[in-house]
């Protein structure tokens, strides 16, 4: 009785203490999609998905507009022409994805992480890119008219002075 108690409740605080998504589950706080495969071109606008972790994940040509997507994990993902036209990506993880041709327009990506990312074409216009890091990250025509890049670190490793919209002032 005492080792079917054990196994029982070793049970039940394993699976309740753990949060795990299966990937057809609806986006939330804090849900685990690393590693899913989505259909391209989906429409996510509105998303509601802070805490989240997106890792490994492709999403190609997504459209997360207007998203809450603060303090998630989406590094090392494949986010290729995705929008993420005025969503909110505050101190989110995007490092080694690849964002090429990707919509950032008016996004709160204020301490956002780009180490290493491919940037190819991305439109960060009129964004707020407050502290971000794009150590590494191949910003190959990329536009960041009207950008806050104030404190940002930049690709060679350089702190942006304060004064930077649009460029990197050193």
């Amino acid at each position: 009785m005492k080792k079917f108690l054990i196994i029982v409740i070793s049970f039940t605080f394993i699976f309740i203490n753990n949060s795990y998504s299966a990937c057809d589950d609806p986006l939330g706080d804090g849900v685990d999609y690393s590693f899913c495969q989505f259909s391209e071109e989906q429409d996510l606008s509105r998303a509601y998905a802070p805490n989240s972790d997106l890792s490994f994940i492709s999403f190609i040509k997504v459209n997360l507009d207007k998203s809450i997507l603060m303090n998630t994990n989406l590094s090392n993902g494949n986010f290729a022409e995705a929008s993420f036209f005025r969503a909110n990506l505050y101190e989110a993880n995007l490092e080694g994805g690849n964002f090429e041709k990707s919509n950032f327009t008016s996004a709160n990506l204020t301490r956002a992480n780009f180490k290493g990312s491919s940037l190819i074409e991305a439109n960060f216009k009129d964004s707020n890119l407050f502290g971000s890091d794009f150590t590494g990250a191949n910003i190959t025509n990329a536009s960041f008219d009207g950008a806050n890049l104030n404190n940002s670190i930049w690709t060679d490793g350089a702190k942006c002075n304060l004064g930077s919209i649009g460029v990197c002032k050193k």
